[in-house]
């Protein structure tokens, strides 16, 4: 990425934007929820303290020698943090890079995260010049399993013990999209 500008996107819905420090209190509401983040991949965050370095990390990624950027998913509504998205583990030289995303509970079952994936994913892979974006998923994730393979995502294996959070070992879902998958989708 030469420009170290961040790159905002809009949907009829969303702004996506990058994380501030104001947004700590409600992420904060989202990550900390133990039961809904139980699948994400992390231990959920338990202060604010956490939230801001979190929230640091994310903002200091955009200008490291390979990137990764978080955005933060905003509804235009209201002005609401509604979850985060990013891209990460780019590896330019294979054109690949990985994609997580996690929406607090108001958010679920309103297709908030799908119209975001559906303009970031396409940010990906023209910007980076991807040919591969890959997820791990939590087998007991089903919704986000769903909206993977709905976005075009091919389920290639099952990882065993593959994460670590919360002090237990999981299983995670490797799936993978293609940009001529991604492509044949949208035409």
């Amino acid at each position: 990425m030469a420009d170290n500008s961040f790159p905002e996107l809009d949907t009829p819905r969303l702004r996506l934007r990058e994380l501030q420090h104001a947004d700590a209190e409600a992420l904060l509401a989202i990550h900390g929820d133990r039961e809904a983040m139980q699948l994400w991949g992390v231990t959920p965050s338990a202060d604010l303290p956490a939230v801001h370095d979190f929230i640091a990390r994310c903002r200091a990624g955009r200008a490291l020698p390979i990137p990764f950027l978080r955005w933060a998913i905003e509804r235009k509504q209201d002005q609401a943090l509604l979850g985060t998205c990013g891209l990460f583990n780019w590896n330019p030289p294979w054109e690949k890079c990985m994609l997580g995303y996690e929406l607090g509970r108001t958010a679920w079952k309103q297709g908030f995260m799908g119209e975001a994936l559906r303009v970031v994913i396409p940010w990906g892979f023209s910007h980076w010049k991807l040919h591969r974006i890959e997820a791990l998923i939590e087998p007991a994730n089903q919704p986000s399993l769903r909206l993977a393979e709905r976005l075009g995502f091919k389920v290639e294996g099952r990882l065993r013990e593959v994460a670590k959070w919360s002090e237990a070992r999981h299983d995670m879902m490797q799936l993978s999209l293609l940009k001529h998958e991604f492509d044949s989708t949208i035409s």
